[in-house]
């Protein structure tokens, strides 16, 4: 098993996720996802990854990245469609800010990268700074740094495992996706990779009642309008 190859492609497949999950204001931004795209079709996981990939590009070709752009805004954004929560904690205790946020915490602090803070306004626990962080853990890695890599399982396995499944199906069930849609086919996908390939068996954990984060809510009320996310400010 070539190890460096794979960690090459793991590291594209996350700053993938982080790229089509992330709001950009200028098209140019959404150039490397056509690259990615051209690379993971070329290599798909499977059939049904190859066919999502290829729906996104063919869908990206007809409606431009403007569709994608309307398509955050309807499903992260709009009050008027189905909640998707988007930092762990939400999916472990129905609200943000909660345990996960501070086990997150402590891997970034105990990590070489750091957040820039008078940039960034997510959380240590938030999924899109999550798929980045892994992204930045694994590219050291690649480059001969152990302990990234090393901390980049303890990442997936202690924070990212027991919310993805949920934010997957969340993703997937949205009334509003065509992108992410696929995009949710494709994480599944990659998710199941990654718990082979780190020997992290699949949550256990319980959709509780209590989380009300947890449950698609089709009326709620109206939300105030969140800062756009850029998730490019993880420094050395």
């Amino acid at each position: 098993m070539n190890q460096e190859a794979i960690n090459q492609a793991r590291l594209l497949y996350y700053a993938f996720f982080a790229k089509i999950l992330d709001f950009v204001e200028k098209e140019e931004a959404y150039a490397d996802i056509e690259t990615l795209l051209d690379i993971f079709s070329a290599n798909p996981l499977d059939e049904s990854t190859l066919e999502a990939f290829l729906s996104i590009k063919n869908h990206l070709k007809t409606e431009g990245f403007t569709a994608l752009k309307q398509e955050y805004d309807d499903v992260f954004v709009s009050p008027e469609s189905s909640f998707i929560p988007l930092s762990a904690s939400y999916y472990d205790e129905g609200r943000d800010d909660g345990q996960k946020r501070v086990k997150a915490a402590g891997l970034v602090l105990r990590s070489k990268f750091r957040k820039n803070k008078p940039i960034c306004n997510d959380s240590e626990d938030q999924i899109l700074f999550l798929f980045r962080f892994m992204n930045k853990l694994i590219q050291a890695g690649v480059e001969g740094d152990v302990e990234s890599l090393t901390l980049s399982r303890e990442v997936f396995a202690d924070v990212i495992n027991d919310c993805i499944d949920e934010f997957i199906d969340h993703l997937s069930q949205h009334e509003q996706t065509f992108f992410y849609k696929n995009t949710a086919i494709i994480l599944r996908a990659f998710i199941d990779f990654e718990r082979l390939y780190l020997n992290v068996a699949p949550s256990q954990k319980v959709e509780s009642a209590e989380r009300v984060s947890a449950a698609i809510q089709r009326d709620r009320k109206p939300l105030t309008q969140r800062v756009r996310r850029n998730l490019d400010e993880i420094v050395l």
